[in-house]
Parts: structure tokens; sequence; C-alpha cells
């Protein structure tokens, strides 16, 4: 544990005795840094806060003014359940110069936000983020409640066959590799290298029965790692795709996601993983047959 991690976990314990002098908190997460143990000097201080009811926003203010909080800002939300404790708030501060991001909202709603994921199989980038923080959070306070949450959360297998069958998408650039070489693609070249190293993490973590969203993806060497399942030498091949020259990237873009489908076909034979592009089959390996060639196969 670094000693920013320890003094931001001070003052997560602050803000929460702050927080219990104007309401009843059933519990408390620390996500980001503070909560994985290697915060440094940029890192800032987030954190949830759970209650039976929310409380108002001016009582959340009366809390930061009692513990000196500086540059204060308080906005509300709903998750538009309509339900009755669907309104939380966000609350952006600094304090002893460091940003703090606090999050409060029921315990109901946060048990919403479990089922939309785990039963209705609603796969937004927010909750899948949601999840990933109550996983690798760390509970300050209600750890038997963050605890149940954590089991209702568990990746189920349906849930693991939708999150592949959502990541599994990728523009099969080696197919056109010669056409789009001859077009001056560099920018689209890279969004595609960065959409598909999204999609590669992202398959696996589900393989693995691990939460991932591409929201603000940091600390990357530490998620790879935690991927059992995974082809060799993950971490630097991905790195290598924006380090290499076009052709070199290509290829190993194309050797990732032909290994990656076969991790996912030992696990899911039955799902379908085809790639195809317009009324083209592009597997990796394939290759778009030149417009020269096929001009050439016709003459004859």
């Amino acid at each position: 544990m670094t000693e920013q991690t320890r003094y931001l976990r001070g003052l997560a314990h602050d803000l929460l005795t702050a927080y219990a002098t104007v309401a009843q908190p059933r519990a408390a997460l620390l996500v980001g840094s503070a909560a994985t143990g290697d915060a440094d000097a940029y890192s800032d201080l987030d954190m949830l806060v759970y209650y039976d009811q929310v409380p108002t926003e001016e009582a959340l203010s009366k809390a930061q003014r009692k513990i000196g909080s500086e540059r204060y800002r308080c906005t509300a939300w709903s998750d538009e359940s309509g339900a009755p404790d669907e309104q939380g708030f966000s609350e952006r501060h600094f304090l002893n110069g460091i940003e703090c991001q606090v999050a409060h909202q029921s315990v109901a709603a946060s048990e919403r936000e479990i089922r939309r994921l785990v039963v209705d199989l609603e796969l937004s980038e927010e909750l899948l983020k949601i999840m990933s923080g109550l996983f690798d959070g760390l509970p300050l306070a209600g750890e038997e409640l963050v605890e149940q949450w954590r089991e209702q959360g568990v990746m189920t297998d349906d849930l693991q066959r939708a999150l592949i069958e959502k990541r599994w998408a990728f523009f099969p650039w080696w197919y056109f590799q010669d056409r789009l070489r001859a077009r001056d693609t560099t920018v689209w070249r890279y969004d595609v290298l960065v959409q598909s190293a999204y999609n590669i993490i992202g398959v696996l973590a589900a393989l693995n029965r691990l939460y991932f969203s591409t929201f603000e993806l940091k600390r990357q060497h530490r998620l790879l790692s935690k991927l059992q399942v995974a082809p060799a030498n993950l971490a630097p091949r991905l790195n290598a795709l924006f380090e290499a020259d076009e052709p070199d990237s290509t290829s190993e873009l194309e050797r990732l996601v032909s290994e990656v489908g076969g991790l996912v076909a030992t696990r899911f034979p039955d799902l379908e993983l085809g790639l195809e592009w317009g009324e083209h089959q592009t597997p990796p390996g394939s290759r778009e047959q030149a417009w020269v060639a096929l001009q050439g196969e016709r003459r004859t």
C-alpha cells in the first residue's frame, strides 16, 4: 500500500464520519486507486455511500461545511425507475487539496442496478463500470451488505455469454489491408485498433467472469494480470498494436483475434464467432481478392 493510499483512506473515513452526523449510512464503498492500494500523487478520492433514505442536498452540504470542504458542488440525479428512492446525489469538492467525488444513493437503487445487469442483461458501460467497482472496491462500512451485493452480482452463464456476444465485434483490417494501406487511413486504423483492444479485453474478461468497462480504462496491467484464460504475453502484445508499424500491427491484431476466438470456442462451442463485412466472410487468415487479380481472371 502506498503512502498516498493511506492518506486517502484516512480522508475517506473522515468524510464518512461527517456524513454520519447528518444521516445514517448503511454502507460505504471506496473505489479507484485508493481502494486497490496503488494511489499516487495524482489520485483523487472516489466513494459511494448508501442509505435506506438518501439525505437531502441541504444535509449533505451541512456535512461538507463541518469538515471544511472547498469548491463544493452537488448534483442531483435519478435512475428513472419511478421508485420513491430513485434520486441520488453526486458531490465534487476539495478536501486538504484532494479532489473528492462522492455518490449518495439508496440501498434499493443499488440493488436495482445489479438486477438490471445480471437479470435483465442491460449491458451498458455504466452498469459494467458500477459492477466492476463493487467487486474491486473497499468497504468502509456495511461489509455484510456489500458482500450480499457481490453474491447477487456474480456473473451468470447467461450474462457471460451475452457479454462475449456484445464484445465479439472486430473490423477485419487484415482482410482489406492492401486496399486500406493505399488510402491514407492512419487515424481510422488507430480507431479500429482501440476498439479491437477494448473488445479483446472485454471478451477475455467475460471468459474469466470479471467485469470490465471501456469507461476510463486505467490500471490496464492490473486488470490483464487477473486473466487466467488469455493468450500468452497479452499485455505487451496489446501495447505492440500501437507501437509496431502497420503490417506488423495488423498481423498481431489478426493473431490475437484468432487466439481469443479459439479460447471462446473451447468454453462455448455453440457460440457463432463468424466475422463478416458486407457479404464477405472475413475471419482471420482471409484476404480480399485484389481487383487487378480479379480482372486478370476474367480476361482468361
